[in-house]
């Protein structure tokens, strides 16, 4: 799979999505809808399912938690 290609199939796209979207925002901005739910796995150890290749500590954070850290700075 090459990044930015929109996919149907698992494990790219679990939620079986057409076209791939993970995510709708309301014409103004102010409502969001993200699937796979983020807070799920904001800890390496909660991940279902990574990449053979990434090289991570299970016990330390995920990159969704980066997500979280930048909605907190951009509303301070």
């Amino acid at each position: 799979m090459m990044i930015g290609n929109p996919t149907e199939v698992y494990p790219f796209n679990v939620n079986g999505s057409p076209l791939g979207v993970a995510a709708i925002c309301s014409p103004d901005g102010r409502h969001l809808a993200m699937m796979l739910h983020p807070e799920r796995c904001f800890l390496m150890w909660q991940f279902p399912w990574y990449p053979k290749h990434w090289t991570v500590d299970k016990k330390g954070p995920s990159p969704w938690l980066k997500m979280f850290q930048n909605a907190r700075e951009w509303c301070s």
